[in-house]
């Protein structure tokens, strides 16, 4: 064979051999990119099952071979429930696991904007709802929420609840109506050392016959006492002047106190400006009467004109209308 044959049979081999290295770098370069740490299962685990710290252990895990949510931080995962069956090897997520060992079957998602949040509240908060009378009756309507989401300018909260809390708490929502009762939320200190309280809110009459013929509610035992506390607080708000019937946390009468969270209809939240500015950073407009910016609207949405500055020239009056005769500019003034 030529020596040609030979040549391009060495080219082709160190061509393929050059594909390899590059593939090969590729490969490393990806494992060497930025680690992120995971927990991973050492044990298989059942659906309901706890986690514990011994159940788990820490591993770098390369970013692009690991989801954006697992779990990087070890208390979010210890004392939690897993709710599916995972094998060991398995890197926990946060969609993987739930706070409460079993789902209530009437368990759904909660969306409400009439209840006062928190000034601080944000997502992932465990918060208490309570109902406030006007007579200063304060009572917990649903104990130990997790928020799943929540939105301060709109007064907008997500958590999941189930069948009995829906009907508590449209029960609390006529009496915020009718009996100007005030509802609120109440963040916890430590949520995982502090116990769930037990509700202390009764709901009305109405909504406690609704509750006992409902079959997603199957404790029905502790509502037997119930009716008869509700009857005793519906005497005492209807004892109530009605002059004095004040709603509690808000200035009577314009409304509760989720209005007064409320960024006003139609503002725009802006960036620090020059010049006066409201104290939830939302612009002034102006109130004089003239405007001295012909590029700003008065509210009344009139455009104002910019004032013009005119240099206007004064006759030199003629010396036959009077009786003396005008020699100069002096005698005009009156000068000597």
């Amino acid at each position: 064979m030529s020596y040609r044959y030979y040549n391009a049979k060495l080219i082709d081999e160190r061509a393929a051999y050059e594909e390899q290295l590059a593939e090969k770098n590729e490969v490393l370069k990806r494992y060497q990119d930025q680690s992120r740490t995971a927990y991973i299962l050492a044990a298989p685990k059942a659906a309901g099952e706890v986690i514990t710290a011994s159940d788990v252990r820490e591993e770098m895990l390369p970013e692009f071979a690991s989801p954006e949510n697992v779990i990087r931080n070890k208390k979010e995962l210890v004392g939690k429930y897993l709710k599916i069956n995972a094998e060991p090897g398995t890197a926990i997520t946060m969609e993987m696991i739930r706070e409460e060992e079993k789902l209530d079957p009437s368990e759904r998602i909660e969306e409400t904007e009439y209840i006062k949040l928190p000034l601080r509240g944000k997502k992932s908060d465990v918060v208490d709802i309570r109902i406030v009378f006007p007579n200063g009756e304060d009572y917990i309507v649903i104990a130990k929420k997790t928020l799943k989401d929540i939105e301060i300018d709109n007064q907008y909260a997500f958590f999941n609840d189930s069948e009995e809390e829906a009907q508590m708490l449209q029960s609390a929502l006529v009496d915020a109506y009718i009996n100007n009762a005030e509802l609120y939320m109440k963040q916890y200190v430590e949520p995982e050392m502090q116990p769930r309280p037990i509700p202390t809110y009764s709901p009305n009459v109405d909504v406690l016959r609704v509750m006992k013929s409902n079959p997603l509610i199957v404790d029905q035992a502790k509502w037997a006492l119930a009716e008869k506390i509700r009857l005793e607080l519906d005497k005492r708000m209807e004892s109530l002047d009605p002059d004095r019937k004040i709603r509690v946390g808000a200035d009577a009468p314009v409304g509760s106190g989720v209005s007064k969270r409320k960024l006003p209809s139609g503002a725009t939240t802006v960036t620090q400006p020059e010049g006066n500015q409201s104290v939830n950073q939302i612009v002034d407009q102006p109130t004089n009467q003239y405007n001295t910016n012909p590029e700003v609207l008065q509210p009344d949405g009139n455009e104002f004109e910019p004032q013009v500055e005119y240099n206007v020239e004064m006759p030199v009056p003629d010396s036959k209308q009077y009786d003396m005769p005008i020699d100069s500019d002096s005698d005009l003034l009156g000068g000597q």
